[in-house]
């Protein structure tokens, strides 16, 4: 493993045990997701800013609020990182109210209202809205019985791209098609396909590339996990340039992680190990990527780019959900 990946690694790991240690009454499930978050700007967790975030939110919604579901504390970690937390909040709950204008009420919309605040500008996000809920009714008339309340959010993702709402579908469907023959679930697959649309590249070459990468994971007995997760895979094939480079990475991640505390059996489990080592090797390839592009057409990609990320959030955060949900049972 490379020093750069390898600090990256350790990183990751203290931060997850900076939640563990100070926030142990939360789903521990969500505590890698946080500590992704911070060790993607490269980090250290600041446990009382995260606290203070935390109250900032119980403060400024309701009891029975959305910002309170699953997403939570990934959300507070998202606005612990802000120079002005009370200030971007306010932000980020008026977007919430546009989004609930055109969607019934969701736990995946904060976050969406979260990426808005960072992306649109606050004269266009009536627009953004009102895209967004254009994309979620063409996707729910491909897919009436796959469509659910987590795909509002990537239809406010998409909604941010460059992509027009018909362009997106489009794009989506190629996709879909293409990947369904090779993955049980559909509704990982529609997910996988949003991510997917996002990249420039032309609907075969980018698929190939997701199942190759899937293909050769498998063969180095590191098979990644074919449940929402597998949207990761789209967040790889959009940003890695060697495919080989990428498995060994990959497996290198996974092999560090299998011996810490809390990433093994008894842990997260092996699914979503993985999941994470396909993150933390992403997080090395954006960064690499954003450095180098000096371009409209990049400064495009990177955008696309990040929203990309932000869906592969969305992934993450419903599979950690099912996953504590399995747990639990």
């Amino acid at each position: 493993m490379n020093d750069l990946l390898k600090h990256r690694c350790e990183l990751f790991v203290r931060n997850r045990d900076i939640m563990k240690e100070n926030f142990r009454w939360e789903n521990s499930m969500m505590f890698p997701l946080c500590a992704s978050i911070y060790t993607e700007r490269g980090l250290e967790m600041h446990a009382d800013k995260i606290k203070l975030s935390k109250e900032i939110i119980k403060t400024n919604t309701g009891i029975f609020s959305s910002f309170k579901g699953i997403p939570f504390m990934a959300v507070v970690t998202l606005l612990s990182l802000e120079d002005y937390p009370e200030r971007k909040f306010s932000d980020v709950l008026k977007i919430h109210d546009i989004l609930r204008n055109e969607f019934h009420s969701s736990s995946y919309l904060p976050l969406s209202a979260f990426i808005i605040s960072y992306i649109s500008e606050t004269d266009d996000y009536g627009r953004i809205a009102k895209k967004s809920k254009g994309i979620y009714n063409k996707m729910k008339n491909e897919h009436p019985f796959l469509t659910s309340s987590e795909d509002c959010s990537y239809a406010v993702l998409t909604a941010l791209s460059n992509l027009n709402e018909n362009e997106a579908i489009e794009e989506m469907e190629k996709c879909y098609h293409i990947l369904k023959s090779k993955f049980f679930s559909s509704n990982a697959v529609q997910s996988l396909s949003h991510i997917l649309a996002l990249d420039e590249r032309n609907a075969v070459d980018k698929c190939n590339i997701t199942i190759d990468i899937f293909d050769k994971l498998k063969e180095r007995n590191c098979k990644f996990g074919t449940g929402i997760e597998l949207s990761v895979l789209g967040l790889l094939a959009i940003t890695t340039e060697d495919i080989d480079t990428t498995i060994n990475e990959i497996v290198e991640v996974n092999e560090y992680l299998s011996s810490i505390k809390g990433f093994g059996t008894f842990g997260i489990g092996k699914t979503q190990r993985i999941m994470y080592s396909a993150i933390l090797v992403s997080q090395e390839y954006q960064k690499q990527f954003s450095k180098h592009a000096m371009n409209i057409a990049a400064v495009n990609s990177i955008t696309n780019l990040i929203i990309a990320q932000q869906a592969a959030m969305t992934a993450v955060i419903a599979s950690s959900a099912a996953a504590s949900s399995a747990n639990s049972n």
